[in-house]
């Protein structure tokens, strides 16, 4: 901590012009801004050593989480309950058998047999009567999901690409890497709940977007864009723009009762081949099996061909003995229980969080209500009644901050903006009065976390009342 406490007191020595004052009056926002800034070996680019949920980590072990992680409440990590107590879920295999072909080199993008259940799967779920259906030329498997982002940007020619924020943490490193693009974020509004909507989509086009990435379910809020208007914006881009759909949300789809049904960019393509459409899905979500790292991409053959082919110099492929033992989870059937089972445990969840969140003092209504993935988008200044904005807990960063002395973790909203740690002021990022809130993990560990938000919540409460009672209030709060 000696070297951490150093570089902050450089940091304020020298006032520099990337730091306000209101960043350098918040040990939280200078340990941000520093642990981005310090380059220890010549060839290190500090920035990409230390991102996003892993940050988060790395402070809460500075408070013993490494040591005892089940005596914290980890609603920072972006995976789901992996055991075998949801009712009505297929039991995860314990072992799995290891075949002489597994011992080979497998195919860079991914083993026939597995590529054709996929294809199976979608032209099941998704494409039901229509004439063009995906065959396993259409399917590549990829050893996770950033693997096959990363592939992805590297197929992709000289382009505008745009993305939207908020979103997944992992887009603006990713495509920060790849010069063959230039990236340029789309802010989406908190009036409607973030929402994409096809005007947006169309003027982006207009101004010369060629590709569009997204997630769907959406990655930090929670929402899903389903049909008309997810068709609409579909129709907007063919034939003028690439579309990659995120689509590892897709099973946490709570707008259909909870029936099985599943969330896909599949439904609205008119040609498997010629709609410049990707999809990337996996085992890590909706299966809750995050650990075995395999993924696939689904679109036209031509775009499969190069995906499979720059595996050979980006990661390898997709671990053999995984891919055989995976396919039979894919049988479509097999597929709609599981998810149908996982909607109703994981929505019960949702609510269960929502509703102490509510007790607590936060207004989640409308559009903060998440309809999808298993995430909530937390306002912290939705707090009622409102507390002193000097107690710490109305900003993403102070309030993780205060809330791994509770031995609980979320990830500050901040996150999720574009790159502010370098050059925007902390606090005038959209982002910066949020906090994504995981219920992926079981019951036990919710009710740890809303326990310690609580906590929190009333330390700051009982602060205000006793500057009440010394005559120390300095301000009063209106809705």
């Amino acid at each position: 901590m000696a070297s951490l406490s150093l570089c902050l007191k450089m940091e304020l020595d020298m006032e520099s012009p990337l730091t306000s004052p209101r960043e350098r009056s918040s040990a939280a926002h200078m340990q941000l801004r520093s642990a981005n800034g310090v380059k220890p070996h010549a060839g290190l680019d500090p920035a990409r050593s230390s991102t996003g949920v892993i940050w988060c980590t790395e402070r809460a072990a500075e408070h013993g989480f490494l040591d005892n992680p089940d005596e914290w409440a980890n609603l920072g990590q972006g995976a789901p309950e992996v055991d075998d107590d949801i009712e009505g879920s297929f039991p995860r295999p314990t072992s799995i058998p290891l075949s002489e072909n597994a011992r080979e080199y497998g195919p860079t993008a991914g083993i026939k047999p597995l590529r054709a259940a996929v294809a199976k799967l979608y032209n099941a779920h998704h494409r039901a009567g229509k004439p063009s259906q995906y065959t396993w030329e259409n399917v590549c498997i990829v050893p996770g999901g950033r693997a096959g982002l990363i592939r992805i940007a590297a197929v992709l020619g000289n382009a505008y690409l745009g993305f939207f924020i908020p979103d997944y943490t992992a887009y603006n490193e990713m495509l920060s890497l790849f010069k063959n693009f230039s990236a340029i974020p789309i802010p989406l509004s908190p009036d409607d709940g973030y929402a994409i909507h096809s005007n947006l989509v169309a003027s982006e086009i207009a101004r010369g977007t060629s590709v569009i990435i997204t997630s769907n379910p959406r990655n930090p809020t929670g929402h899903t864009t389903i049909n008309p208007e997810l068709s609409h914006i579909q129709d907007i881009c063919r034939d003028r723009a690439t579309v990659i759909f995120d689509e590892f949300y897709s099973g946490y789809n709570y707008t259909s009762s909870c029936n099985g049904d599943t969330i896909s960019a599949a439904s609205n393509i008119h040609d498997v081949d010629s709609d410049d459409v990707l999809l990337i899905d996996g085992l890590t979500k909706r299966f809750r099996l995050p650990g075995w790292r395999v993924a696939w991409i689904v679109g036209p053959k031509e775009y499969v061909k190069a995906l499979g082919s720059c595996g050979s110099y980006l990661d390898g492929g997709t671990n053999v003995p995984f891919q055989e033992a995976c396919i039979p989870f894919l049988d479509p059937p097999v597929v709609r229980t599981e998810m149908a089972a996982l909607q109703r445990h994981f929505m019960a969840k949702r609510d269960f969080v929502l509703s102490r969140l509510r007790e607590i003092g936060y207004r989640i209504e409308g559009d903060a209500v998440p309809d999808a993935t298993f995430y909530i988008w937390l306002d912290l200044t939705s707090l009622q009644p409102p507390v002193d904005p000097d107690r710490g807990i109305s900003d993403g960063l102070n309030f993780f901050d205060k809330l791994l002395r509770e031995k609980a973790i979320v990830v500050p909203g901040i996150f999720f903006d574009l790159n502010p740690a370098k050059r925007r002021d902390l606090f005038d990022s959209p982002c910066h009065h949020f906090v994504r809130v995981s219920y992926g993990p079981k019951k036990e560990v919710l009710e740890m976390g809303m326990d310690a938000i609580e906590r929190v919540v009333r330390k700051a409460r009982e602060a205000d009342l006793e500057d009440v009672r010394d005559g120390r209030f300095r301000r009063v709060f209106t809705d």
